[in-house]
C-alpha cells in the first residue's frame, strides 16, 4: 500500500501518470461540445458551452470523486473493483471469492467499460496531438497516423519499466505541459476577460433552456472533459489518495478551468477559431511548433493513466476470480500496488494501432469516446451506494442524496452518449461485452468447478481412520491444494495416493482471499495438527497480492512446518470438463474449458518448482 505523505516525488509521479488523460482533454473537448449542441459562436453560447465544462470538472472531479468516492478505498486500493472486493464477503476462498449476484455484475460491466476506454483512449489522445503538424503544414496530414502508430508502440514497449518508473519520467513533461496550457488560457482571458461570466453556473443553464432538448447532446461532448477520472481512483494504489489530492488542485485543476475559458475567450475574438482547433488558436505562431511538440508528449503520457489503471484492475479481477489467471508482475520494492501485465500490455497496444489505423483522426474517435467512462461512472456510483450503505455505514439520508445526485449526473452523460453509439460508441461497447462475458463465465465456472471437484473428495472422517495407528515418522509429505479442509482430494479416485499417504505427512492446503490487500506473516497462516501424518493449513492472501508459494512456506516455518524441501510434493488436478446435466449451457461450458486450458496453471502462478509437481487427471462435470 502506498504511503499516505504526499512527498514531492509522489506527486511528480502522479502528474506523470494520474492526470495525463484529463490533462490533455483540453485538446478536443470544446470543440466537440459545439459540433454535438450545434452551438454559435455567439457570447451567450459560448460563455454556455465553457460554463458546463467548467462545472463538469467542479462537480464530478472535486465534489464526486475527491471529496467522497476516492475517500472509500480498501486498505489504500481504489477503482470499481476495489468496491466490489470491500462490498463482498470475508474470506472467501481462491477460485470463487465473490457471488454472482445483481452488484457483481453491475461492477463487471463497469470495469470493461473501463477496459475498453483504456483502448481508445491512447489512441485518440495521441492522434489528436499528431493532428497539430496539419497546423503548420497541409503538407504533413498523411504523416499523421504513421507517426501516431509509432508513439503508441514506444509507449507500451516501456511499460515494463513501471509505474514509478515511467511517472518520474513523465512528471516533470506534465509540469511543464500544465503551466503552458494555463498560462495561454490566462493571457487570452487577460484579452477578452468577458468570458469570466462562464464561471457563472447560470450560463451552462441558459444555454439549455435557450436551444431546448437539442442541446442537452452538448454533454456527450462536456463528458469529454473528465474521460480520465476513473484513472485517479484506479490508480489510488499507485500514489495514494494525498498526491493526487494536491497534485489536482495545486495545479492541474487551476491550469484546465485557465485553458477552457482561454479557448472561449479565444472563440469570442476570432469565431474562426472554432474551425481549426481553438486549443491551438491560444498558442502564437511562433509557439505553434513546440506546443503541438509539447502536446505531443503530453498525450502519450496521457495513454499511461488508463493504462495504468487497466494493469490494476486486471490484477484485481484476478484476484476476485472474475479473469483467468496470468502473470503480473510487481514493478517497485517501496510501493505496492504497481504492476505491470504484459498480456494485457499487448492486448491493449494492437487495439489502439488498430483504432488509429481504422478511425484515422480524432474527430471520428471522438464518437467512440465518452460513452464508455460514462457507463462506468454510473456503475462506480451504483457500489459506492451499495458500500457506504451497508459496510461502511454512512447515515442512510446521506447515502440516499449522494446516491440520487450522482446518478442523475452519470445516467444524463450515458443517455447523451447513447447517439453515438452507431457512430463508433459501439467499439467500448462491444469490448465490455467480450470482457464481461469472458469474467462472468470465468466466475461461473470456477465456482461450479470447485462444487463438482469437492463432490469427488473423500471426507475427513474416513482420512483419519486411514491415518490411524500409522507409525510417527513420516517419509515425506504430500501437499494437496483443495477448496475445502473437510475432505481429501484424489484419494478416492488414484489408489496410488492411497496407499502413498500411509507413508507419508498429509498437509491439506486451502487458499483464502484476505478482506485487506496485503498480510503479514503473522496473518498469513491458520494451521491445525491433527496428528504427525495430517495436517490443516488455511494460508491467506490479500485481495492485491500476488498468489506465491515463498511468503507461505516461510509463514510455515513459523508454525514448525517445514515444506521447502526436496520430499516434499504438491499435488494438483488437471480436470477434464464434461457434460451436467443441469450445468453450464454449452456454449459458456466450451468458452470456459478454452479459458481453463489457456489461463496460467496454479503451480506456475505459486511458483513451485517443476520436479516437486505432481498433477493428476480429473474428470468434473460442468
Amino acid at each position: 500500500m502506498s504511503s499516505t505523505k504526499a512527498r514531492p516525488l509522489a506527486v511528480v509521479a502522479a502528474l506523470g501518470v494520474v492526470f495525463g488523460d484529463i490533462g490533455t482533454s483540453p485538446l478536443y473537448t470544446l470543440k466537440t461540445c459545439f459540433q454535438l449542441a450545434h452551438a454559435t459562436t455567439s457570447a451567450a453560447d459560448v460563455t454556455g458551452v465553457v460554463s458546463l465544462i467548467c462545472w463538469t470538472l467542479t462537480i464530478v472531479v472535486c465534489i464526486k470523486y475527491i471529496t467522497f468516492i476516492m475517500r472509500v478505498d480498501h486498505d489504500g486500493e481504489g477503482g470499481i473493483l476495489a468496491l466490489l472486493a470491500l462490498a463482498s464477503p470475508r474470506g472467501k476462498q481462491i477460485g470463487g471469492p465473490i457471488a454472482l449476484s445483481a452488484l457483481t455484475i453491475v461492477v463487471t460491466i463497469g470495469a470493461s467499460m473501463l477496459m475498453g476506454d483504456g483502448v481508445i483512449t491512447p489512441a485518440i489522445s495521441v492522434i489528436s496531438a499528431v493532428e497539430g503538424i496539419s497546423v503548420i503544414s497541409n503538407a504533413l496530414t498523411p504523416y499523421i497516423v504513421p507517426i501516431s502508430a509509432v508513439l503508441l508502440l514506444a509507449l507500451f514497449l516501456i511499460q515494463s519499466r513501471g509505474t514509478e518508473g515511467v511517472g518520474h519520467i513523465f512528471g516533470p513533461i506534465m509540469i511543464v505541459w500544465f503551466f503552458a496550457i494555463g498560462i495561454t488560457g490566462l493571457v487570452a482571458i487577460a484579452g477578452t476577460p468577458q468570458i469570466l461570466a462562464a464561471l457563472n453556473p447560470l450560463a451552462g443553464a441558459a444555454l439549455i433552456a435557450h436551444h431546448g432538448w437539442v442541446s442537452l447532446a452538448v454533454f456527450g461532448g462536456v463528458v469529454l472533459a473528465v474521460t480520465g477520472v476513473e484513472a485517479l481512483y484506479a490508480d489510488l494504489s499507485h500514489f495514494g489518495r494525498k498526491p493526487i489530492v494536491l497534485g489536482w488542485y495545486a495545479l492541474v485543476y487551476p491550469a484546465l478551468l485557465l485553458n477552457y475559458l482561454g479557448q472561449g475567450a479565444a472563440i469570442l475574438t476570432d469565431p474562426h477559431a472554432l474551425d481549426t482547433s481553438p486549443f491551438y488558436a491560444l498558442t502564437p505562431g511562433w509557439m505553434t511548433v513546440p506546443m503541438v511538440v509539447l502536446a505531443t508528449a503530453a498525450t502519450v503520457i496521457a495513454s499511461q493513466a488508463l493504462i495504468s489503471g487497466a494493469f490494476t484492475l486486471i490484477e484485481q479481477a484476478i484476484a476476485l476470480s472474475l479473469s483467468p489467471r496470468m502473470t503480473v508482475n510487481h514493478t517497485s520494492r517501496r510501493e505496492f500496488g504497481q504492476v505491470f501485465v504484459p498480456a494485457m500490455n499487448t492486448a491493449l497496444a494492437i487495439g489502439c494501432l488498430v483504432l488509429v489505423f481504422t478511425f484515422r483522426s480524432s474527430d471520428r474517435l471522438a464518437s467512440a469516446y465518452g460513452l464508455a467512462v460514462s457507463v462506468t461512472m454510473l456503475c462506480t456510483s451504483i457500489a459506492f451506494y451499495h458500500v457506504i450503505r451497508d459496510v461502511r455505514s454512512w447515515p442512510k439520508p446521506l447515502a440516499i442524496a449522494l446516491f440520487v445526485f450522482f446518478v442523475l449526473i452519470d445516467g444524463t452523460f450515458v443517455l447523451t452518449g447513447l447517439p453515438k453509439f452507431l457512430e463508433g460508441g459501439w467499439v467500448p461497447v462491444a469490448i465490455s461485452v467480450v470482457l464481461t462475458t469472458i469474467a462472468l463465465t470465468w466466475l461461473e465456472g470456477r465456482r461450479k468447478l470447485s462444487k463438482s471437484l469437492a463432490r469427488q473428495q473423500t471426507p475427513f472422517s474416513e482420512l483419519t481412520e486411514h491415518m490411524a495407528g500409522l507409525k510417527n515418522d513420516p517419509q515425506g509429505t504430500m501437499v494437496f491444494f483443495t477448496p475445502d479442509l473437510n475432505g481429501v482430494p484424489f484419494i478416492g479416485s488414484h489408489r496410488w495416493v492411497a496407499n502413498r499417504a500411509r507413508e507419508e505427512r498429509v498437509v491439506l492446503m486451502k487458499f483464502s482471499r484476505s478482506t485487506k490487500p496485503y498480510l503479514t506473516d503473522d496473518d498469513r497462516l491458520s494451521v491445525e495438527w491433527l496428528g504427525p501424518h495430517l495436517v490443516r493449513v488455511e494460508a491467506h492472501v490479500g485481495f492485491m497480492e500476488r498468489l506465491s508459494i515463498e511468503p507461505i512456506l516461510q509463514a510455515c516455518e513459523l508454525h514448525g512446518l517445514d515444506l521447502d524441501s526436496d520430499d516434499t510434493s504438491f499435488i494438483y488436478s488437471d480436470p477434464t470438463i464434461g457434460h451436467a446435466v443441469e450445468g453450464l449451457p454449452k456454449w459458456q461450458r466450451a468458452l470456459f474449458e478454452f479459458l481453463q486450458r489457456n489461463a496460467r496453471s496454479l503451480p506456475d502462478d505459486l511458483g513451485i518448482r517443476p520436479e516437486r509437481r505432481v498433477e493428476l487427471g480429473l474428470s468434473v462435470e460442468l
